[in-house]
């Protein structure tokens, strides 16, 4: 009872920063960085990033999309952790790692084709084509919010290739990221891939921010570009590692409950018990 109660507490304060840290970092990013055009450094203007918090606090289709995503987010990020979370309602039945390997896969096929709309965007930059045509996968980022909700944007060709390309990334990176989960003790492979991904998260934004803002500079509008898409869907992985990296994290420094039961399924690990698990036979010392 009291590790359930643990459990949900961690879920309510990940989904609270999830809200808070999603909203800040997508004002950031909608916001335009030089309004004016007079300036000769790259800058944020905050007084429109407040201006846009406050207004959002106030529209009921930012609260929609609050009610909508967090949970979505919240909840993948509990299917993803799901095969390590020390709550089995079955000890020694091995977890599915299906719905992990799935989730991870999307959230590098998002990181690929962020990286390829990056590229898009360099190119149209240097050949002076950033207004001649748009990509996008994200419906709709606004001023009314992250509001991936609008159907109607679906309907345009120009979503097809973007998205096409996600399921394309999306299946193949499924393939060696279930080799990987498969192979040495889940605590360990699930928070290295959590590692790597948070790692590829921060060179690609390293990368998109300098591009961004060229961009900005130059297009007469920067929503429908390659770049600004690429770091939507960058600052969206960003802040969806944010939920497993904080559990994993915490599993590392209190790895009590691991120490006393199989990791693959849960079953509780006896004293002087030998070095393969009883129940389902994983080998505990690989």
């Amino acid at each position: 009872m009291r590790r359930c109660i643990l459990i949900l507490s961690l879920a309510i304060v990940v989904g609270v920063s999830t809200w808070v840290v999603g909203t800040l970092l997508t004002a950031l990013i909608i916001t335009p960085w030089h309004p004016d055009g007079d300036y000769s450094y790259w800058h944020v203007d905050y007084d429109g990033w407040l201006g846009m918090i406050r207004f959002w606090w106030h529209e009921p289709a930012y609260w929609l999309n609050v009610g909508v995503l967090v949970p979505m987010i919240v909840g993948s990020q509990v299917l993803f952790l799901l095969p390590i979370v020390p709550m089995r309602m079955s000890p020694g039945r091995p977890s599915s790692l299906t719905s992990s390997i799935f989730i991870a896969g999307f959230v590098a096929g998002i990181l690929t084709l962020g990286l390829a709309m990056g590229m898009i965007s360099l190119v149209q930059l240097i050949g002076g084509g950033l207004d001649s045509s748009s990509l996008s996968v994200f419906p709709y980022v606004g001023p009314y919010g992250a509001a991936f909700l609008d159907a109607d944007a679906w309907e345009s060709a120009e979503y097809l290739i973007p998205v096409s390309f996600l399921v394309v990334s999306w299946l193949l990176w499924c393939i060696p990221i279930s080799r990987f989960l498969r192979r040495g003790q889940p605590l360990d492979r699930f928070g290295r891939l959590t590692g790597l991904l948070f790692a590829g998260t921060l060179l690609e934004l390293l990368l998109l921010i300098p591009l961004e803002a060229m961009v900005r500079r130059r297009a007469d509008c920067y929503c429908g570009t390659g770049s600004f898409q690429a770091l939507v869907g960058a600052v969206l992985a960003a802040i969806w590692l944010l939920g497993p990296g904080i559990f994993l994290l915490l599993a590392r420094r209190h790895p009590a409950w691991w120490k006393t039961h199989c990791q693959r399924c849960g079953y509780t690990r006896a004293r002087g018990a030998a070095s393969r698990c009883s129940e389902c036979g994983w080998n505990w010392s690989e």
